[in-house]
Protein backbone atom coordinates (compact mmCIF):
# COMPACT_ATOMS: atom_id res chain seq x y z
CA UNK A 1 0.00 0.00 0.00
CA UNK A 2 2.69 2.56 0.73
CA UNK A 3 4.37 1.74 -2.62
CA UNK A 4 1.11 2.29 -4.55
CA UNK A 5 0.59 5.60 -2.83
CA UNK A 6 4.10 6.67 -3.66
CA UNK A 7 3.57 5.84 -7.36
CA UNK A 8 0.29 7.77 -7.45
CA UNK A 9 1.89 10.77 -5.79
CA UNK A 10 4.74 10.67 -8.31
CA UNK A 11 2.32 10.58 -11.26
CA UNK A 12 0.28 13.47 -9.89
CA UNK A 13 3.48 15.48 -9.38
CA UNK A 14 4.59 14.85 -12.97
CA UNK A 15 1.16 15.85 -14.30
CA UNK A 16 1.22 19.01 -12.26
CA UNK A 17 4.65 19.85 -13.68
CA UNK A 18 3.36 19.46 -17.24
CA UNK A 19 0.36 21.68 -16.54
CA UNK A 20 2.53 24.34 -14.93
CA UNK A 21 4.97 24.22 -17.88
CA UNK A 22 2.11 24.52 -20.35
CA UNK A 23 0.71 27.51 -18.49
CA UNK A 24 4.16 29.15 -18.53
CA UNK A 25 4.45 28.60 -22.32
CA UNK A 26 0.97 30.00 -22.82
CA UNK A 27 1.86 32.96 -20.67
CA UNK A 28 4.91 33.62 -22.88
CA UNK A 29 2.84 33.65 -26.11
CA UNK A 30 2.15 37.16 -27.52
CA UNK A 31 -1.30 37.73 -28.93
CA UNK A 32 -1.36 39.59 -32.26
CA UNK A 33 -4.00 40.63 -34.73
CA UNK A 34 -3.55 41.83 -38.31
CA UNK A 35 -6.26 44.33 -39.20
CA UNK A 36 -7.36 44.21 -42.85
CA UNK A 37 -5.17 46.61 -44.85
CA UNK A 38 -6.96 49.75 -46.03
CA UNK A 39 -6.77 50.72 -49.74
CA UNK A 40 -7.12 54.42 -50.48
CA UNK A 41 -8.12 53.98 -54.15
CA UNK A 42 -10.26 50.89 -53.58
CA UNK A 43 -7.79 48.19 -54.67
CA UNK A 44 -9.54 45.67 -52.45
CA UNK A 45 -8.05 42.55 -54.02
CA UNK A 46 -4.53 43.75 -53.28
CA UNK A 47 -5.60 44.69 -49.72
CA UNK A 48 -7.07 41.21 -49.13
CA UNK A 49 -4.03 39.46 -50.58
CA UNK A 50 -1.65 41.51 -48.47
CA UNK A 51 -3.72 40.99 -45.31
CA UNK A 52 -3.83 37.23 -45.87
CA UNK A 53 -0.08 37.08 -46.52
CA UNK A 54 0.64 39.04 -43.31
CA UNK A 55 -1.62 36.83 -41.19
CA UNK A 56 -0.02 33.68 -42.55
CA UNK A 57 3.48 35.07 -42.00
CA UNK A 58 2.59 36.00 -38.39
CA UNK A 59 1.13 32.53 -37.75
CA UNK A 60 4.46 30.96 -38.70
CA UNK A 61 6.43 32.95 -36.13
CA UNK A 62 7.32 31.28 -32.83
CA UNK A 63 5.88 32.83 -29.68
CA UNK A 64 3.02 34.54 -31.56
CA UNK A 65 -0.67 33.70 -31.30
CA UNK A 66 -2.55 35.19 -34.23
CA UNK A 67 -6.20 36.21 -33.78
CA UNK A 68 -8.64 34.66 -36.23
CA UNK A 69 -10.97 37.67 -36.04
CA UNK A 70 -11.55 38.99 -39.58
CA UNK A 71 -11.75 42.71 -38.91
CA UNK A 72 -10.32 45.58 -40.94
CA UNK A 73 -8.66 48.85 -40.10
CA UNK A 74 -11.52 50.71 -41.78
CA UNK A 75 -14.14 48.98 -39.60
CA UNK A 76 -12.32 49.57 -36.33
CA UNK A 77 -11.53 53.19 -37.23
CA UNK A 78 -15.21 53.87 -37.86
CA UNK A 79 -16.24 52.21 -34.59
CA UNK A 80 -13.78 54.26 -32.56
CA UNK A 81 -14.19 57.45 -34.61
CA UNK A 82 -10.57 57.88 -35.72
CA UNK A 83 -10.00 58.45 -39.44
CA UNK A 84 -6.23 58.38 -39.02
CA UNK A 85 -5.55 55.97 -36.13
CA UNK A 86 -3.06 57.30 -33.63
CA UNK A 87 -1.58 55.57 -30.58
CA UNK A 88 -4.57 56.45 -28.35
CA UNK A 89 -7.06 55.10 -30.88
CA UNK A 90 -5.04 51.91 -31.35
CA UNK A 91 -4.92 51.42 -27.56
CA UNK A 92 -8.74 51.45 -27.48
CA UNK A 93 -8.90 48.98 -30.39
CA UNK A 94 -6.34 46.68 -28.69
CA UNK A 95 -8.38 46.76 -25.46
CA UNK A 96 -11.60 45.91 -27.24
CA UNK A 97 -10.00 43.08 -29.22
CA UNK A 98 -7.92 41.95 -26.21
CA UNK A 99 -4.71 41.83 -28.23
CA UNK A 100 -1.16 42.73 -27.21
CA UNK A 101 0.06 43.64 -30.67
CA UNK A 102 -1.67 45.06 -33.74
CA UNK A 103 -0.38 45.22 -37.30
CA UNK A 104 -2.24 47.62 -39.59
CA UNK A 105 -1.55 49.79 -42.58
CA UNK A 106 -2.59 51.57 -45.74
CA UNK A 107 -1.87 51.01 -49.42
CA UNK A 108 -2.21 53.63 -52.14
CA UNK A 109 -1.29 53.99 -55.81
CA UNK A 110 1.96 55.67 -56.74
CA UNK A 111 0.59 57.42 -59.84
CA UNK A 112 -2.45 58.32 -61.88
CA UNK A 113 -3.69 56.58 -65.01
CA UNK A 114 -2.78 53.04 -65.92
CA UNK A 115 0.91 53.28 -65.02
CA UNK A 116 1.28 52.86 -61.28
CA UNK A 117 2.60 50.64 -58.49
CA UNK A 118 1.51 50.52 -54.85
CA UNK A 119 2.99 52.37 -51.88
CA UNK A 120 2.53 50.45 -48.63
CA UNK A 121 2.81 51.84 -45.11
CA UNK A 122 2.66 49.38 -42.20
CA UNK A 123 2.55 50.00 -38.43
CA UNK A 124 3.24 47.76 -35.45
CA UNK A 125 1.38 48.79 -32.27
CA UNK A 126 2.44 47.55 -28.81
CA UNK A 127 -0.53 47.67 -26.42
CA UNK A 128 1.73 47.04 -23.43
CA UNK A 129 3.61 50.29 -23.97
CA UNK A 130 0.75 52.11 -25.68
CA UNK A 131 3.11 53.15 -28.50
CA UNK A 132 3.59 52.46 -32.20
CA UNK A 133 6.72 50.37 -31.81
CA UNK A 134 7.75 50.28 -35.47
CA UNK A 135 6.68 51.23 -38.98
CA UNK A 136 7.90 50.68 -42.50
CA UNK A 137 7.22 51.77 -46.05
CA UNK A 138 7.67 49.76 -49.22
CA UNK A 139 6.74 49.87 -52.89
CA UNK A 140 4.86 46.86 -54.17
CA UNK A 141 5.10 46.47 -57.96
CA UNK A 142 1.72 46.16 -59.61
CA UNK A 143 2.85 42.93 -61.28
CA UNK A 144 3.46 41.40 -57.83
CA UNK A 145 0.06 42.09 -56.29
CA UNK A 146 -1.09 38.44 -56.18
CA UNK A 147 -0.82 36.63 -52.87
CA UNK A 148 2.04 34.30 -53.84
CA UNK A 149 4.50 37.09 -54.76
CA UNK A 150 3.40 38.94 -51.60
CA UNK A 151 4.30 36.11 -49.21
CA UNK A 152 8.08 36.78 -49.10
CA UNK A 153 7.42 40.46 -48.46
CA UNK A 154 4.96 39.71 -45.70
CA UNK A 155 7.42 37.31 -44.06
CA UNK A 156 10.08 40.01 -44.15
CA UNK A 157 7.72 42.62 -42.66
CA UNK A 158 6.61 40.41 -39.78
CA UNK A 159 10.13 39.23 -39.03
CA UNK A 160 11.21 42.83 -38.70
CA UNK A 161 8.28 43.84 -36.46
CA UNK A 162 8.77 40.90 -34.08
CA UNK A 163 12.59 41.07 -34.05
CA UNK A 164 12.82 37.56 -35.41
CA UNK A 165 15.49 38.54 -37.94
CA UNK A 166 18.38 40.93 -37.72
CA UNK A 167 18.86 43.53 -40.42
CA UNK A 168 21.67 45.39 -42.10
CA UNK A 169 22.01 47.61 -45.15
CA UNK A 170 23.96 47.68 -48.38
CA UNK A 171 25.47 50.24 -50.70
CA UNK A 172 25.72 48.99 -54.27
CA UNK A 173 28.00 50.94 -56.60
CA UNK A 174 28.30 50.60 -60.36
CA UNK A 175 30.12 52.40 -63.14
CA UNK A 176 26.78 53.47 -64.70
CA UNK A 177 24.44 56.18 -63.31
CA UNK A 178 20.75 55.40 -63.66
CA UNK A 179 21.22 51.62 -63.60
CA UNK A 180 18.27 49.59 -62.30
CA UNK A 181 19.10 47.52 -59.20
CA UNK A 182 17.13 44.36 -58.33
CA UNK A 183 17.61 42.50 -55.02
CA UNK A 184 16.07 39.08 -54.52
CA UNK A 185 13.85 39.62 -57.57
CA UNK A 186 12.49 42.96 -56.35
CA UNK A 187 13.43 46.27 -57.93
CA UNK A 188 14.85 48.55 -55.22
CA UNK A 189 15.65 51.64 -57.31
CA UNK A 190 18.21 53.15 -59.67
CA UNK A 191 21.77 54.31 -59.07
CA UNK A 192 22.40 58.02 -58.57
CA UNK A 193 24.73 60.29 -60.54
CA UNK A 194 27.74 58.66 -58.92
CA UNK A 195 26.46 55.18 -59.83
CA UNK A 196 25.50 54.18 -56.26
CA UNK A 197 22.35 53.27 -54.35
CA UNK A 198 21.67 52.78 -50.62
CA UNK A 199 19.48 49.78 -49.74
CA UNK A 200 18.24 49.73 -46.12
CA UNK A 201 16.50 47.00 -44.11
CA UNK A 202 18.07 43.94 -45.66
CA UNK A 203 17.97 40.73 -43.68
CA UNK A 204 21.34 39.34 -42.76
CA UNK A 205 22.66 36.67 -45.07
CA UNK A 206 23.03 36.15 -48.81
CA UNK A 207 21.04 38.20 -51.31
CA UNK A 208 20.72 37.84 -55.08
CA UNK A 209 21.65 40.94 -57.05
CA UNK A 210 20.86 41.90 -60.65
CA UNK A 211 21.71 45.19 -62.36
CA UNK A 212 20.54 46.38 -65.77
CA UNK A 213 21.38 49.53 -67.72
CA UNK A 214 20.77 50.84 -71.21
CA UNK A 215 23.55 50.02 -73.69
CA UNK A 216 25.31 47.81 -71.11
CA UNK A 217 25.43 44.11 -70.46
CA UNK A 218 23.42 43.01 -67.44
CA UNK A 219 25.06 41.92 -64.18
CA UNK A 220 24.01 39.01 -61.96
CA UNK A 221 25.64 38.05 -58.70
CA UNK A 222 25.12 38.04 -54.96
CA UNK A 223 26.31 39.77 -51.81
CA UNK A 224 26.14 39.07 -48.07
CA UNK A 225 24.59 41.39 -45.51
CA UNK A 226 25.92 41.50 -41.95
CA UNK A 227 23.43 42.41 -39.21
CA UNK A 228 23.61 46.03 -37.99
CA UNK A 229 26.32 46.85 -40.55
CA UNK A 230 26.45 48.33 -44.03
CA UNK A 231 27.81 46.11 -46.79
CA UNK A 232 29.59 47.89 -49.65
CA UNK A 233 29.42 46.06 -52.94
CA UNK A 234 30.68 47.17 -56.34
CA UNK A 235 29.65 45.73 -59.70
CA UNK A 236 31.05 46.79 -63.04
CA UNK A 237 28.79 46.73 -66.10
CA UNK A 238 30.44 46.13 -69.47
CA UNK A 239 29.28 48.28 -72.36
CA UNK A 240 27.44 46.46 -75.12
CA UNK A 241 29.76 45.76 -78.03
CA UNK A 242 28.46 47.51 -81.16
CA UNK A 243 27.92 45.39 -84.23
CA UNK A 244 31.23 45.10 -86.04
CA UNK A 245 30.68 46.45 -89.55
CA UNK A 246 34.32 47.08 -90.34
CA UNK A 247 34.42 43.94 -92.46
CA UNK A 248 32.13 45.48 -95.09
CA UNK A 249 34.83 47.58 -96.87
CA UNK A 250 37.09 44.52 -96.92
CA UNK A 251 34.35 42.42 -98.49
CA UNK A 252 33.70 45.20 -101.00
CA UNK A 253 37.40 45.30 -101.93
CA UNK A 254 37.45 41.55 -102.45
CA UNK A 255 34.30 41.74 -104.60
CA UNK A 256 35.81 44.59 -106.61
CA UNK A 257 39.00 42.59 -107.01
CA UNK A 258 37.02 39.62 -108.29
CA UNK A 259 35.27 41.83 -110.85
CA UNK A 260 38.56 43.36 -112.03
CA UNK A 261 40.19 39.95 -112.27
CA UNK A 262 37.20 38.72 -114.26
CA UNK A 263 37.61 41.62 -116.68
CA UNK A 264 41.30 40.73 -116.96
CA UNK A 265 40.40 37.14 -117.82
CA UNK A 266 38.01 38.43 -120.47
CA UNK A 267 40.77 40.55 -122.03
CA UNK A 268 43.11 37.58 -121.81
CA UNK A 269 40.53 35.47 -123.66
CA UNK A 270 40.20 38.06 -126.40
CA UNK A 271 43.98 38.15 -126.88
CA UNK A 272 43.99 34.36 -127.01
CA UNK A 273 41.37 34.48 -129.76
CA UNK A 274 43.66 36.69 -131.85
CA UNK A 275 46.51 34.27 -131.20
CA UNK A 276 44.31 31.44 -132.44
CA UNK A 277 43.68 33.41 -135.66
CA UNK A 278 47.44 33.70 -136.13
CA UNK A 279 48.02 30.01 -135.41
CA UNK A 280 45.27 29.01 -137.79
CA UNK A 281 46.75 31.15 -140.54
CA UNK A 282 50.31 29.90 -139.98
CA UNK A 283 49.13 26.29 -139.86
CA UNK A 284 47.42 26.51 -143.24
CA UNK A 285 48.57 23.77 -145.61
CA UNK A 286 50.60 25.00 -148.53
CA UNK A 287 51.72 28.13 -146.69
CA UNK A 288 50.36 31.64 -146.99
CA UNK A 289 52.48 32.90 -149.86
CA UNK A 290 49.70 32.77 -152.40
CA UNK A 291 47.39 34.55 -150.00
CA UNK A 292 49.96 37.25 -149.36
CA UNK A 293 50.44 37.75 -153.11
CA UNK A 294 46.71 37.96 -153.73
CA UNK A 295 46.33 40.52 -150.98
CA UNK A 296 49.23 42.65 -152.21
CA UNK A 297 48.10 42.53 -155.82
CA UNK A 298 44.62 43.84 -155.38
CA UNK A 299 44.34 44.94 -151.71
CA UNK A 300 40.96 43.28 -151.49
CA UNK A 301 39.31 41.20 -148.79
CA UNK A 302 39.88 37.46 -148.89
CA UNK A 303 36.71 35.61 -147.98
CA UNK A 304 36.77 33.52 -144.79
CA UNK A 305 39.60 35.43 -143.10
CA UNK A 306 39.31 37.75 -140.10
CA UNK A 307 40.53 41.37 -140.18
CA UNK A 308 43.45 40.38 -137.92
CA UNK A 309 44.46 37.60 -140.32
CA UNK A 310 44.43 40.22 -143.11
CA UNK A 311 46.75 42.32 -140.93
CA UNK A 312 49.13 39.38 -140.61
CA UNK A 313 49.09 38.85 -144.36
CA UNK A 314 49.79 42.53 -144.92
CA UNK A 315 52.95 42.65 -142.81
CA UNK A 316 56.29 40.86 -143.06
CA UNK A 317 56.10 37.31 -141.75
CA UNK A 318 57.13 37.01 -138.11
CA UNK A 319 56.51 40.70 -137.38
CA UNK A 320 53.93 42.16 -135.02
CA UNK A 321 51.18 43.03 -137.44
CA UNK A 322 49.73 45.71 -135.15
CA UNK A 323 52.93 47.61 -134.36
CA UNK A 324 52.87 51.26 -135.17
CA UNK A 325 55.09 50.96 -138.23
CA UNK A 326 52.73 48.49 -139.84
CA UNK A 327 49.49 50.04 -138.71
CA UNK A 328 48.63 52.07 -141.81
CA UNK A 329 47.89 49.23 -144.24
CA UNK A 330 47.78 51.71 -147.10
CA UNK A 331 47.63 48.96 -149.71
CA UNK A 332 44.28 47.71 -148.46
CA UNK A 333 40.93 48.73 -149.77
CA UNK A 334 39.34 51.39 -147.55
CA UNK A 335 36.71 49.26 -145.79
CA UNK A 336 39.25 46.47 -145.19
CA UNK A 337 41.80 48.94 -143.91
CA UNK A 338 39.25 50.28 -141.41
CA UNK A 339 38.40 46.78 -140.18
CA UNK A 340 42.08 45.84 -139.83
CA UNK A 341 42.91 49.01 -137.91
CA UNK A 342 39.95 48.38 -135.60
CA UNK A 343 41.11 44.80 -134.96
CA UNK A 344 44.65 45.95 -134.19
CA UNK A 345 43.35 48.64 -131.85
CA UNK A 346 41.24 46.03 -130.05
CA UNK A 347 44.19 43.63 -129.78
CA UNK A 348 46.56 46.31 -128.46
CA UNK A 349 43.98 47.47 -125.93
CA UNK A 350 43.24 44.03 -124.52
CA UNK A 351 46.92 43.08 -124.55
CA UNK A 352 47.42 45.87 -122.02
CA UNK A 353 44.14 45.53 -120.13
CA UNK A 354 44.65 41.86 -119.38
CA UNK A 355 47.62 42.78 -117.18
CA UNK A 356 46.05 45.94 -115.78
CA UNK A 357 42.81 44.25 -114.77
CA UNK A 358 44.41 41.08 -113.44
CA UNK A 359 47.00 42.99 -111.40
CA UNK A 360 44.36 45.40 -110.12
CA UNK A 361 42.11 42.50 -109.12
CA UNK A 362 44.89 40.78 -107.21
CA UNK A 363 45.86 43.98 -105.41
CA UNK A 364 42.24 44.78 -104.47
CA UNK A 365 41.62 41.22 -103.27
CA UNK A 366 44.82 41.32 -101.21
CA UNK A 367 43.84 44.65 -99.68
CA UNK A 368 40.36 43.30 -98.93
CA UNK A 369 41.70 40.18 -97.26
CA UNK A 370 44.06 42.32 -95.15
CA UNK A 371 41.15 44.57 -94.17
CA UNK A 372 39.01 41.58 -93.19
CA UNK A 373 41.76 40.07 -91.06
CA UNK A 374 42.31 43.36 -89.22
CA UNK A 375 38.59 44.09 -88.80
CA UNK A 376 37.57 40.62 -87.64
CA UNK A 377 40.60 40.13 -85.41
CA UNK A 378 40.27 43.57 -83.85
CA UNK A 379 36.47 43.41 -83.47
CA UNK A 380 35.28 46.58 -81.78
CA UNK A 381 38.49 47.20 -79.87
CA UNK A 382 40.01 50.61 -80.04
CA UNK A 383 43.41 49.05 -80.68
CA UNK A 384 42.21 47.93 -84.09
CA UNK A 385 41.20 51.44 -85.13
CA UNK A 386 44.68 52.65 -86.25
CA UNK A 387 45.14 49.60 -88.45
CA UNK A 388 41.79 49.93 -90.16
CA UNK A 389 42.27 53.67 -90.41
CA UNK A 390 45.48 53.02 -92.36
CA UNK A 391 43.68 50.59 -94.65
CA UNK A 392 40.98 53.17 -95.18
CA UNK A 393 43.56 55.51 -96.72
CA UNK A 394 44.69 52.98 -99.36
CA UNK A 395 44.20 54.19 -102.96
CA UNK A 396 44.52 52.18 -106.18
CA UNK A 397 43.51 53.65 -109.55
CA UNK A 398 43.90 51.83 -112.89
CA UNK A 399 44.90 54.05 -115.80
CA UNK A 400 44.53 53.00 -119.43
CA UNK A 401 44.78 55.05 -122.58
CA UNK A 402 45.49 54.69 -126.27
CA UNK A 403 49.22 54.94 -125.77
CA UNK A 404 49.82 53.73 -122.20
CA UNK A 405 48.29 51.91 -119.28
CA UNK A 406 49.15 51.23 -115.66
CA UNK A 407 48.23 51.62 -111.99
CA UNK A 408 48.34 54.64 -109.74
CA UNK A 409 48.26 53.69 -106.06
CA UNK A 410 48.98 55.25 -102.69
CA UNK A 411 48.90 54.36 -99.01
CA UNK A 412 48.80 56.96 -96.21
CA UNK A 413 50.46 56.20 -92.88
Amino acid sequence: MPRSFARLASSLLALASVVVASERVAAQETSLIVLGIRSVEGDEELARNLTGALRQAAANLPGITVSQADVTLTQMSMVHGCDEPDAACMAEIAGELQQQRIVYGTVRRTGAGDQYDFALTLYYFDAETGQIADSLTDTVPRAQSDIDPLRPRATRYMARFTNQTRYGSARVSTNVPGATVIVDGNEVGVTDESGAIEIPDLTEGEHALAITALDHEGYEGSFRVVADERTDFRASLAADQPTNLRWIPGAALIAGGAVMFGLGLRSWGIVRDYDKDASELNGREGGVSDLVNRLRDNGMRIDGFSPYQHALLGTPQGSNACRGEYSDFEGFEESLRSDVRSACSDLNKHSTLQYVFNLTGLVLAGAGITWLVVALAGGGDEEAAPATEGARNFRLTPVAGRRDAGLHFGFDF
